[in-house]
């Protein structure tokens, strides 16, 4: 594409062969049957599978949908390296495991109608007892430390403009990113508003959330505090 799309769409996948194609071509379908200006910026990193041929086979053959590998791993860092690429007016990131195609529309349709606020998505469902626990712990968490009062502090998409990503500055490169988005947008008196969304279903492949992401998340949060306060 010559012309810069009004919206880029970026989402970082790890170990997503099995499904990835199919989540692509559905964004793709439903963002040009909606008539928006979009592009899709896929980031493949720290992944041991053949994700990253699937993602640019599937950029070969569809116009504004475009792939990246880093060998490095990290979910702030897929964000933070399809951002710097992304061409548009209006940015957006989502986590593509879990995010359908007809609620990434109504978020971003939601946003259209304002440009100068931020939509901010929250899941109202978990599909596991143990996702479900981490969320309460890890939400917890933040409105205790960081007076942080949202219910999904993780939930996506996130769609924000250009001029404020450029005054946030973001830089944690691990799933700290979206504490850091709301922390600043706070700070910087942006309003946002949340969009309740409903599917809790994974694409496909296995969920990686157990007890020991309840303690990596304790820890990575830790080291958010530390690095943000001292």
């Amino acid at each position: 594409m010559k012309n810069k799309p009004d919206i880029s769409i970026v989402f970082p996948v790890m170990n997503q062969a099995d499904h990835i194609e199919s989540v692509i071509r559905s964004y793709y379908k439903v963002l040009t049957k909606e008539k928006l200006s979009f592009e899709l910026i896929a980031v493949i990193n720290g992944t041991k599978d053949n994700s990253y041929e699937i993602c640019k086979k599937v950029g070969g053959e569809l116009p504004s949908v475009s792939a990246y590998e880093l060998k490095k791993g990290g979910f702030g860092l897929g964000i933070l390296y399809g951002l710097k690429k992304a061409r548009g007016k209006y940015l957006c990131y989502v986590s593509c495991a879990r995010v359908w195609s007809d609620e990434l529309v109504m978020c971003l349709k939601y946003f259209l109608v304002d440009p100068k606020i931020v939509v901010h998505a929250v899941r109202r469902k978990r599909d596991t007892f143990t996702r479900t626990i981490t969320s309460i712990i890890y939400n917890g968490f933040c409105r205790l430390f960081f007076n942080i009062y949202y219910t999904d502090i993780d939930g996506s998409p996130k769609i924000f403009s250009r001029k404020y990503y450029d005054l946030m500055k973001l830089h944690f490169t691990n799933s700290m990113i979206d504490l850091e988005f709301q922390e600043k947008a706070k700070t910087l008196g942006i309003r946002t508003i949340e969009v309740p969304i409903y599917k809790n279903l994974r694409h496909g492949g296995r969920s990686t959330s157990n007890w020991r992401t309840s303690f990596r998340l304790i820890k990575e949060v830790t080291g958010y505090w530390i690095k943000t306060r001292l």
